[in-house]
């Protein structure tokens, strides 16, 4: 490493908190692991994004090891948008949450436990909620972003279109369940929609592992 460059890793303790209480959801391969962890982590290192959109979270994972990235960058903030659909409680679709997020107070202080609540602003909406309320929030173009909500086909392309709406040029849009298996069973089209981001002319990376990440950089 160069002297002075920032790690591209959280620190062991940062890591040990994140796996405890934020667990990874099929996004990780071990138990002390934190896989696409890394990849967000490392790219809001790189990137010093000043705003990261997270679509969906069953524990927090994804918006927390964001939010470790900005905190350590000194700079940023992640907005987090999660209804806090619970599995067997709200949905039976094979993508669902775990109910997390229906206390505000207890949102914050699952944060503050990680040490990124002022990092961390939790939306406790739905997909077509949130995007009609972007402007009135004030909040400013997307650096980066992940989207984890919705995964049938119709609910992925609407994340990624009004995202995509409100993203700077050069940003970074991440998809998870590119290949999650359920897609062969028509339960998911994120797949179909990554194929139709390719065939439009974007450049797609799809990291195949852990049910599948693709990056997309918007022109």
């Amino acid at each position: 490493m160069i002297l002075g460059e920032a790690p591209l890793a959280p620190a062991g303790a940062d890591r040990e908190r994140v796996l405890h209480q934020a667990r990874p959801l099929h996004q990780a391969h071990g138990s002390r692991h934190l896989g696409f962890g890394y990849v967000y982590y490392a790219l809001t290192r790189v990137y010093r994004p000043n705003h990261v959109l997270v679509i969906g979270s069953g524990h927090g994972f994804s918006p927390a090891c964001f939010a470790l990235g900005c905190k350590e960058n000194g700079r940023g903030h992640v907005t987090f948008v999660d209804p806090s659909f619970k599995w067997g409680r709200d949905t039976s679709l094979p993508w669902g949450g775990a109910g997390n997020w229906d206390d505000p107070n207890a949102v914050r202080e699952r944060f503050a436990a990680l040490g990124i609540d002022k990092h961390v602003r939790h939306a406790k909406e739905f997909n077509y909620e949130f995007f009609p309320r972007y402007a009135q929030r004030g909040l400013p173009p997307i650096d980066l972003a992940l989207i984890d909500g919705d995964h049938s086909y119709e609910g992925a392309r609407y994340d990624f279109v009004e995202t995509r709406k409100r993203a700077r040029r050069g940003a970074l849009i991440l998809l998870h369940d590119v290949e999650n298996p359920a897609e062969w069973f028509g339960l998911m089209g994120v797949k179909k929609l990554v194929n139709e981001i390719r065939a439009a002319g974007l450049p797609v990376v799809v990291l195949p592992q852990d049910f599948g990440l693709a990056i997309v950089q918007i022109p």
